[in-house]
């Protein structure tokens, strides 16, 4: 999980070095280019020169604002991206980056494409929502590309910036696969997220929350913080 304050990148390794990068930070209204100042230098320190997957949880600028300049130096093989943020006509970095894959030639398959299971190199992702595309008339948080990873035994859950109403859609449709040890917190711990139901379901060892300092939205809430110390 990498520090780009307050936003969401992770970068998962798998055992023979296939790389998955998901979200790519983005500070929204600075001049710091997030991408160029964390993500890019992270992946040339770990000497990976090519990008197997990037996940895109949603096209909010915090989460898509980096990719572009953050993969430059990579291969990027493959793209998950749901259809939200061409049909909402999202331009900027979003667009900018959505031209540097295609002109990279990465594979960008539909959503109903990379819905349900895919193996890397050992490591099982499994695509939870929003599936088989996004819902109409929902915001864009709720329409997170929810996946878990799982190898071995242990299982991390990441659930982009989703609210608690994905979060009860994931309840009914997904509880038995929804037990992580590791939990990316859903909307940089935001109360609109980790409803008690859910962190019931996912029962997480360790909760990760990626926000920046004394940020202006509140993140972490305190109560979603309580949740989550009643939830260990």
């Amino acid at each position: 999980f990498l520090d780009v304050g307050q936003g969401d990148s992770a970068v998962i390794e798998t055992p023979n070095g296939a790389a998955i990068v998901v979200d790519g930070g983005g500070l929204v209204g600075s001049p710091t280019d997030i991408g160029r100042r964390v993500l890019r230098p992270y992946l040339r320190a770990r000497r990976i020169r090519e990008v197997t997957l990037v996940v895109l949880s949603h096209p909010h600028p915090d989460h898509f604002g980096g990719l572009a300049s953050g993969t430059k130096s990579a291969h990027v093989r493959a793209v998950w991206d749901s259809a939200l943020g061409r049909k909402d006509g999202v331009q900027g970095a979003y667009a900018a980056w959505r031209r540097q894959m295609e002109d990279d030639h990465a594979a960008m398959p539909p959503e109903h494409r990379f819905c349900g299971e895919h193996r890397v190199d050992g490591v099982v992702l499994h695509v939870l929502a929003p599936c088989p595309s996004f819902s109409e008339g929902r915001g864009t948080n709720d329409n997170s590309i929810v996946f878990r990873v799982t190898y071995g035994s242990r299982r991390i859950l990441f659930v982009g910036d989703a609210e608690h109403e994905e979060e009860e859609d994931l309840l009914r449709t997904h509880a038995y696969d929804l037990p992580a040890d590791v939990l990316k917190v859903g909307h940089h711990g935001s109360r609109t997220s980790s409803s008690e139901a859910f962190l019931a379901a996912v029962t997480p060892r360790v909760a990760v929350i990626s926000c920046g300092v004394r940020n202006r939205f509140g993140h972490p809430h305190e109560t979603t913080l309580d949740k989550l110390a009643r939830s260990a």
